[in-house]
């Protein structure tokens, strides 16, 4: 899919659009879910309510996902930004939540960019330097800790913790072999800058910032991502660790958009497509086995090479392919193709002002419409 930042970011719409939509229809279970909610709301959770967000390009710029994190925090109060790559895996992602500024030289890898030669990036990405780089983090709202996701491997250098200009201690890297680890230190009350300052050859996959209670969602999004890229891309066992590390209550798979364009509706292609989606739900039940997961189908697109313009009819089979992957690994399910109209609806959509002119990515009046149909499905 093609990386048009205009098409991620445009938020105009031509005419007056309701902020407001049916709620998301979702079937199977949320029990954890649900408990978890229930738990925030009576004060008696242990750590914030957590959703991790995989998805592409749809999310990756946080319209979507940060319009359910606010909601949830209106109603449980700021948890913090969440999990937070250490740089951009793709240049148009984006956490709303909190401002990230780099500096020094650093490569950066992501599932649908650069990949790693060892096949280990975090929940997604990573940003690897072999001399002096920093990385603040200046979150919107307070941040009570931070839990750095980093790899110890040989020859590593150390990362030093700078909180407002306070060294909060050093975390040394270096290990007779490669194996992803954590450094969670508590911060101080009203923290505003938050720096990670590496020296040597330091490798990290990013950092939670949360508060004690309240909610966050991750936004781990990556432009042009794909299903068969996270499956390929990230090893499956190290995907795992750090899915059973961050321990979300919830995690949301939203992918198809760029297999959308070139899967057939029948064949083999679309077998690999459900296979890989099985693949990925079975090992987020490994990573948390007591969590809720939900999937949430592509969204209807028109094929704009075509001059007729006819509905991708990829998609109904993907919904469906989801769908029974979701079913098979106890997920919840939405589907997202039917709840905006079926067939088609992407052009009404665009009329409307809720989509741009590729029929693929929402603007934000749309995404408004998602983020509150999704929220309305999640909070009864």
């Amino acid at each position: 899919m093609r990386s048009w930042p205009v098409l991620l970011f445009v938020a105009a719409t031509a005419t007056a659009t309701p902020k407001t939509a049916p709620p998301a229809l979702l079937a199977g279970s949320l029990e954890h879910w649900e408990t978890a909610l229930a738990a925030q709301r009576a004060g008696k959770a242990e750590h914030p309510l957590r959703i991790s967000w995989f998805g592409d390009s749809v999310t990756a710029d946080d319209h979507i996902t940060n319009v359910v994190r606010e909601k949830l925090q209106a109603l449980l109060g700021d948890g913090g930004p969440g999990f937070v790559f250490a740089a951009p895996p793709h240049p148009y992602c984006a956490n709303l939540a909190v401002t990230r500024v780099l500096g020094g030289a650093w490569a950066v890898h992501g599932v649908s960019t650069t990949g790693a030669a060892d096949h280990l990036l975090g929940l997604g990405g990573d940003a690897e330097t072999d001399g002096d780089g920093t990385i603040r983090f200046v979150p919107n709202a307070g941040a009570r800790s931070i839990d750095v996701h980093y790899l110890a491997q040989p020859h590593g250098g150390a990362f030093e913790l700078v909180a407002d200009g306070v060294s909060l201690g050093k975390t040394e890297t270096a290990a007779d072999r490669k194996a992803a680890l954590f450094a969670r230190v508590a911060l101080p009350a009203g923290a505003k800058k938050i720096e990670l300052r590496a020296h040597g050859h330091v490798r990290l996959f990013g950092a939670s910032l949360e508060a004690e209670r309240g909610a966050v969602v991750d936004n781990l999004g990556v432009v042009n991502a794909t299903a068969k890229q996270l499956r390929n891309n990230n090893m499956p066992e190290h995907w795992q660790h750090q899915l059973e590390h961050r321990d979300a209550d919830l995690v949301v798979v939203m992918l198809g958009t760029n297999e959308a364009e070139w899967l057939s509706a029948k064949g083999a292609g679309m077998q690999e497509h459900e296979q890989i989606f099985n693949e990925l739900l079975a090992t987020i039940h490994a990573a948390n086995p007591h969590g809720s997961c939900l999937v949430i189908s592509p969204m209807d697109q028109l094929d704009w090479r075509d001059e007729k313009m006819p509905p991708r009819t990829s998609v109904p089979a993907m919904v469906d392919a989801q769908r029974r992957a979701a079913e098979a690994h106890g997920c919840a399910f939405w589907d997202a193709y039917q709840w905006m109209g079926g067939k088609g609806a992407s052009l009404g959509w665009y009329k409307r002002g809720l989509i741009v002119k590729d029929f693929q990515h929402p603007t934000t009046e749309g995404a408004e419409l998602i983020g509150n149909a999704l929220f309305a499905g999640l909070v009864k």
